[in-house]
């Protein structure tokens, strides 16, 4: 390494460096997006946007604490969390609390030195990963020349240093192995120093660094105040870069309508829960004036479509010689390095490979082939896409993996690499890939993807339950599915959620947190049922963040479900919300679905707001509620109540998503053949309508749970068992069979 031929001090260069720290990560770059040209800006400080996310800590038990506090109590953390969760800004917000605490001693990292270490940029030095003396080149920092020799060591030789390791599920698994060799080696020479160390959550385990004594906490998504906390500053930072107050007032508007839109939308309230993707929220509501996508696919589509072609083109832009290229281009090349990237397991590519992969594909795009040279077409990609990064001098790659997956999807999809995508279905790796190659297959082409994955799960027993689950998922990226397709994969998904006993809660476990997705809430179940202890199962042993507030809510569920039982109340009753409670203000940000109580056929006035939210519904009365109940497509738990005039229920309509059903105090009824139409798969009904009627449910082919009260010798429980093969019957006696 070369030295500046003007020699510091340890003190000047610390000072210097310090200074350099604090102004170079003291940013949020939403990957290079720039908003309108009146208030255009590559760099959003930190300081404005950052918001500190709540954790899980070791094992995935929930903390009530924030990454800051539980960072500052321990010198030996593994971070983890999802994709675009905050791993990497929160290691750059904890070396600017450390490079300005050294000035001002005013932060509890005031006494280190901080040294952010990109993983990727570790593994690809031709001496190897670095010594000490290389981490300011290591990090790709321009004044590295200029530190004094052994400055470095002598930091972390007194205890001074902190070294932030980002991204270890960046790099393959060979070189995490290598990585994890040379952090060892680290920290027996350096056993005073401050280490975190991030990774997505399925790259590691969260004893990857425990022989070295290292906390595991996982970040948490956003929850509704977090959420607020993004949005709102996300658009005081917009406002102060406004250049009149038209466009001012303008920006409070959106940013009013967005907190609304994330309160009434389920989709967009999940999506708003990752940092990443509610960044990009705010971008794009704001470019598209208020248009928001119906999906987190649709997100990606839309930052394409502004990263690609509309900023370049309302500002007239050309880099390196080249006419600013056209949207389906640029796609193409992207997509074309992100499709070799994820067949090989690579997270970038050196120079030479990009170059030469360009140079491929450049003749079936003549209109780029005339512009420039493969080196010119990479370098203004690079540079105007804003969807590439150099990881290292000599070396490029997507600069989040979410990115690369989308264009791999796409390129599999243009390819008809169906049978790729199927084989690698049961990869974890190829998750999102997959998923998102439903977003951009046709009609024809997804139900080809959801035949061939229901068919591999058929010959796959070891990986049938992961890909039904994956089947399930994909219904949500698809516009329109066929109702036999949509029937088969529904009708797997209600055979495993819930589980039902603990061999199958652990099976579900296996296949991680894919599975929390489609668990149902602790909103209208017992909460110390069996239902309810078999979720529970199924998330502790999944655990992580999503798993771990899962258990949190059943946990508060049964808690409150105890206080009530305290005070009996007149007539059972499931918690439940008034409608005209639900005019949530703007800045209130309402998590869970929604409750609705019914007393009659009318539907509410605002019925179709309400069926964004609502999943349970209680009905008491005489006057069958059928209507309303088909207006509801997400409602999967039913309370039939105080209806003694009901004898059947063959008004009810087609509920594929009905999994629980709850009836009581429907004395006259004793026919319950409509349920076949439903997708039940706890039944408890009170009181018992008889054998007849309760025999006839084998037409209900996904119940799975049947409960009724019941005294010795009414009737034939063994007989009943027989015609109910598959079904766990649970007479209120509390004896099962």
């Amino acid at each position: 390494m070369e030295r500046s031929l003007v020699t510091l001090s340890d003190g000047e260069f610390e000072s210097r460096y310090l200074e350099f720290v604090a102004r170079t990560y003291d940013r949020v770059e939403v990957f290079g997006i720039e908003t309108r040209q009146s208030r255009a800006r590559r760099r959003w400080p930190l300081r404005d946007l950052y918001t500190d996310l709540m954790t899980f800590g070791d094992a995935g038990a929930p903390t009530e604490t924030t990454a800051g506090m539980a960072l500052a109590g321990g010198r030996r953390t593994l971070v983890r969390g999802a994709a675009g969760s905050g791993k990497t800004t929160l290691l750059w917000h904890m070396a600017v609390s450390a490079a300005q605490g050294q000035r001002t001693a005013s932060d509890h990292l005031h006494e280190h030195i901080p040294f952010v270490l990109p993983a990727r940029g570790l593994r690809l030095r031709r001496r190897g990963l670095p010594r000490p003396a290389e981490f300011l080149d290591a990090a790709r920092l321009v004044i590295a020349d200029e530190q004094p020799v052994g400055w470095v060591e002598r930091v972390l030789a007194a205890g001074r240093g902190l070294l932030l390791i980002d991204g270890i599920d960046e790099v393959g698994e060979s070189e995490r192995d290598e990585i994890r060799s040379w952090l060892g080696e680290l920290l027996t020479a350096y056993p005073l120093c401050s280490y975190v160390v991030t990774a997505r959550a399925q790259a590691v385990p969260e004893s990857w660094l425990a022989e070295w004594e290292f906390a595991s906490l996982e970040l948490a998504p956003l929850n509704g105040e977090g959420t607020q906390q993004v949005i709102t500053r996300w658009h005081a930072v917009a406002e102060a870069g406004a250049r009149d107050p038209v466009e001012r007032q303008d920006l409070e508007r959106k940013r009013d309508a967005l907190l609304a839109a994330v309160v009434e939308r389920p989709d967009l309230r999940e999506m708003a829960g990752n940092p990443l993707l509610c960044s990009l929220l705010c971008v794009v509501h704001d470019e598209r004036n208020g248009l928001l996508p119906r999906s987190r696919w649709g997100l990606y589509d839309a930052v394409f479509s502004m990263m690609l072609v509309r900023r370049d083109e309302e500002r007239r832009i050309s880099a390196h010689d080249v006419i600013a290229f056209g949207q389906e281009p640029q796609i193409q090349l992207l997509q074309h390095l992100a499709y070799w990237l994820q067949r090989n397991g690579q997270a970038d590519a050196d120079l030479a490979r990009a170059h030469g992969l360009i140079a491929g594909l450049l003749p079936s795009l003549p209109g780029l082939a005339a512009q420039g040279t493969p080196e010119t077409v990479l370098a203004y990609l690079r540079e105007r896409s804003g969807f590439l990064q150099a990881s290292a001098p000599d070396r490029i790659g997507f600069v989040h993996r979410t990115f690369q997956a989308y264009l791999a999807a796409r390129a599999a999809v243009e390819q008809v690499d169906f049978g790729l995508l199927l084989a690698r279905s049961d990869d974890p790796n190829w998750q999102d890939v997959v998923l998102m190659a439903f977003g951009h297959a046709r009609r024809r082409e997804s139900r080809e993807l959801f035949a061939g994955l229901l068919h591999r799960a058929e010959q796959n027993p070891a990986s049938r339950v992961r890909l039904h689950l994956l089947a399930a998922a994909a219904l949500s990226y698809v516009p329109e599915v066929d109702p036999e397709i949509r029937e088969r994969v529904e009708y797997r998904l209600a055979q495993l959620i819930p589980p039902r006993t603990p061999a199958e809660a652990d099976a579900l476990a296996e296949v991680g947190e894919l599975v929390l997705e489609f668990m149902p809430s602790p909103d209208g179940l017992d909460p110390d049922g069996s239902e309810a202890r078999m979720i529970v199962r199924t998330a502790q042993r999944i655990g992580g963040a999503a798993a771990q507030e899962l258990v949190r809510r059943f946990a508060e569920a049964r808690r409150l479900w105890a206080a009530r039982a305290q005070r009996p109340p007149s007539r059972p009753a499931p918690e439940s919300v008034r409608v005209e409670s639900w005019a949530t203000a703007p800045h209130q940000v309402r998590a869970g679905p929604g409750t609705l109580e019914l007393s009659g056929a009318e539907p509410p006035p605002d019925l179709d707001r309400l069926a964004a939210t609502v999943h349970h519904v209680v009905w008491r009365g005489a006057a069958p509620p059928y209507t309303v109940l088909g207006r509801l497509p997400l409602l999967r738990t039913l309370v039939i109540a105080d209806s003694p005039a009901l004898t059947d229920l063959d008004g009810l309509p087609r509920l594929p998503r009905l999994r629980t059903l709850r009836i009581a105090g429907c004395p006259a009824l004793a026919d319950l053949t409509a349920l076949a139409r439903t997708g039940v798969v706890f039944l408890d009904v009170s009181p018992n309508p008889g054998a007849a009627a309760l025999a006839a449910l084998a037409g209900a082919g996904r119940l799975r749970v049947l409960g009724f009260p019941w005294t010795a010798g009414e009737f034939d429980l063994e007989g009943l068992r027989r015609s109910l093969p598959g079904v766990e019957l649970v007479p209120r006696s509390g004896v099962r069979t």
